[in-house]
């Protein structure tokens, strides 16, 4: 749903049903409801081995081969993660932009109007060995390949999530920003290992939101 005009009332001005609905109820509903997203991690990291807890079909790649740089995030489409009630998207914000084993994921969500949004990123991070575990995580806008993460300008929020233990990483990072229609955001991270974001023990914990919350 498009965001709504709305327009002055004109002197005199002979009020209908159809102005009623244009002037108080569209604008309500769309206030009620703005457009908004939230995916879970597809289980996806750097490390496969036969353990229970990880998901050796799902790994990006054996053996850590993509720990020590930058690289997006992927996420389950609304609908299709291990935590469906609590995956929406109101305005076809994520959109397919690969697949892996069968299933797409989308990389990044974009905005369906001109506006500020409120973009949020939670995470566990799981490390398979003793080694203790170092992350850094960012925001970004219009990540079109990994190697704009080096980008300071299209970075809008930054973080290094914490530790409960030697090997697992959790911890959150939001911010707000302005976005035109068809833009996007991605969240991306670095490790020094291998790595899996989103343990299927805990499901729903790992996830990337968005949200419209005004004009400019």
């Amino acid at each position: 749903m498009p965001t709504p005009e709305n327009p002055t009332w004109a002197r005199r001005e002979v009020v209908t049903a159809s102005t009623m609905n244009t002037r108080v109820r569209d604008p309500h509903r769309f206030l009620y409801q703005s457009p908004s997203c939230r995916v879970t991690a597809r289980q996806r990291g750097t490390y496969r081995d036969s353990s229970v807890n990880w998901v050796p079909a799902d790994a990006l790649d054996p053996g850590g081969k993509l720990s020590g740089r930058w690289f997006t995030f992927a996420w389950y489409l609304p609908g299709q993660g291990i935590q469906p009630p609590n995956e929406f998207d109101t305005a076809a914000l994520a959109r397919p932009d690969a697949t892996a084993t069968g299933v797409p994921y989308a990389l990044r969500l974009y905005a369906p109007e001109d506006g500020r949004y409120d973009v949020a990123f939670g995470g566990v991070i799981d490390a398979p060995g003793t080694k203790p575990l170092n992350m850094h995580v960012k925001l970004g806008k219009n990540m079109a390949n990994e190697s704009m993460w080096s980008d300071d300008a299209r970075v809008f929020a930054s973080s290094s999530p914490g530790r409960s233990n030697i090997t697992r990483g959790f911890g959150s990072l939001a911010a707000a920003v302005r976005l035109k229609k068809g833009e996007s955001v991605s969240a991306g991270g670095i490790c020094d290992q291998s790595f899996l974001l989103g343990n299927k023990e805990l499901p729903g914990r790992s996830f990337f939101s968005m949200r419209w919350v005004g004009r400019y």
